[in-house]
Formats: structure tokens, sequence, C-alpha cells
């Protein structure tokens, strides 16, 4: 294709936008609604995800020696633990911290352990995992360590958020197909209309020789650009209206102190955001003029 057809063809397309504003509008507005949508569920997603990763590596494993180890049979535990690849962070509770633990926990029943000293409680070590599934392994290696006594870790809460988190992504694949497909069905019938409003314009230029080629591109090009205007909106508002409320949602889990949830970084999804936007307001504004326009070109 030469230059000065492809100069044509872009040309043409702005000025057809231009020219049929209200129908453009129309358009752009479906677009904007649609990957809006579209956005924000695709923010929410990553966001549910990433607390059940978060979820996912708090389960801690507590590893108690036997009461009588000595101290030399504490560090050869502990340097069993820490040469473990399994392992990603080791922490030592002694014999006073855990009876201080235990005290507390006991609160104003602690009268109990008067005139008692902590040799009754074990070392321990609690343990975090690179890889949380490895705990059923791991356990049994660690059962064959000399002076390891028992071993605690939650593996029925691992695997259902193992499971939980197999299903949340199975059920989000799904749900954004679903509204992808129906966001290409409404915003190519919403393209149609503006394609359906020049289709006196299509059958002059078929009837004095006009290439189909030369009819459909500057349609093409026209639902690109109305694409691309309509995901440039939906990114600012999806985008930006998700960066406000992260701030405001950080600085009030804050304000109480809570940290069993926490929102995505928006730096750190705005890329995503912005590239599926993009491509798919291209795609679908090309698809929905190309299919559209097909029917005018039959005479």
């Amino acid at each position: 294709m030469k230059v000065r057809t492809i100069k044509y063809i872009v040309r043409d397309g702005l000025t057809s936008i231009s020219k049929n504003k209200l129908m453009s509008l129309a358009a752009i507005s479906i677009v904007v609604a649609s990957l809006t949508v579209l956005g924000i569920l695709y923010i929410i997603i990553l966001n549910f995800r990433h607390n059940l990763m978060i979820l996912k590596k708090q389960p801690e494993m507590q590893v108690f020696c036997q009461v009588e180890l000595d101290d030399i049979g504490v560090k050869i535990v502990e340097n069993t633990l820490k040469n473990n690849a399994k392992i990603s962070q080791i922490d030592m509770v002694t014999k006073e911290q855990a009876f201080e633990k235990l005290k507390s926990m006991l609160g104003d029943e602690n009268y109990v352990l008067e005139g008692m000293d902590n040799s009754f409680l074990p070392v321990s070590f609690i343990i975090k995992l690179h890889n949380p599934e490895d705990g059923e392994g791991l356990i049994q290696e660690l059962k064959e360590v000399r002076g390891v006594d028992k071993i605690s870790y939650p593996q029925k809460t691992v695997d259902f958020i193992s499971k939980l988190t197999g299903w949340v992504q199975l059920a989000s694949s799904f749900l954004i197909t679903v509204l992808m497909v129906v966001s290409v069905f409404i915003i190519s019938n919403t393209i149609r209309l503006t394609v359906f409003a020049r289709r006196k314009e299509i059958n002059i230029m078929k009837y004095i020789g006009a290439t189909d080629g030369f009819i459909r591109w500057p349609f093409i090009v026209e639902g690109v650009i109305i694409g691309i205007i309509g995901a440039g909106v939906a990114f600012l508002l999806s985008g930006y209206g998700y960066s406000a409320l992260e701030g405001r949602f950080t600085n009030e889990l804050m304000r109480t102190g809570t940290s069993i949830i926490s929102l995505v970084e928006p730096e750190d999804i705005m890329a995503e955001v912005l590239v599926i936007c993009a491509i798919l307001g291209c795609v679908v504004g090309a698809i929905g003029s190309a299919v559209s326009v097909r029917k005018y070109l039959k005479v």
C-alpha cells in the first residue's frame, strides 16, 4: 500500500469521526463503559489473587526439640534447618520465651506456674517455607532429624487455600472471557450503527469502482481510533479511580492497625490495565468496523 493511500485512509477515518460526532460519541461511550467494567473486574481479581498469595504464605511450621536436648543438640537442629533449601526463615523460641508466652496465654490463671521454672518446656523453631505446599514433605524430613520431638503445621489450611486459589483463577478467567465476549458484541453493534448511517456513501463508492479494501480501511481506522479513545478514558476512570481508593484504603488500614489484607500498589498493575484496555479497544474497534462494513460491500 502506497504512503499516499495510507495518509488518505487515516485522514478519511479522522474526518469520518468528526463528521459523525453523535454516532462516534455513542460508540466511544460504549467502549468506555465496557472497558471500564472490564478494567475494574480485572483489578478486583488481581487484588483477590494477591491476598490469597499472602494468606498462602502465612502458615508457619513449628519444630519442637526434645525437652532434655542440650545446647549442642539444639544448635545441630538449628543448622539442619538453616541448610534446608525449602525453608526461607527461621526464628528460635527459647525456653525462657516459651515460658513467658505460656504465662501470657494463661492470663489470670498463671498462678498455676508459681514455683515452676522453664525446664519442662522445649526449645522450638518457627519456620516459614518458600512454598507452603512443600510442608508435608518437609515434615517427613524433619521427623528423621535427631533431637526433634514433634512438628506443628496447619496442612489442612494450606491445602484449602491452594484449592481456593485454583478455583479463583478458573472463575476469574471465565468471568474475564465472558465480559470480553459481551464487550465485543456490544461495541461491534454500536460501531455497526455508525456504518449503517453511511451505507449510501459506501454504495456510491462501490458503484464508481472503489475496491473493497479502499472502502473498508477508513472504517477500520475509524474503529481503531474510537477504540483507542475509549480505552484511554476507561484507563483513566478505572486506573486513577483505583489509585485514589487504594490510598484511602491503605491509610485506613494503617490507622486501625489491620494487616490481614492489602491492596496491590497502583504502579504495579497500571501498566497491565493500560495494555489490556488499549489492545482490546483497538481489536474490538477494528473487528467491529470490518464486520459491520462487510454487509454493505455486497452490492
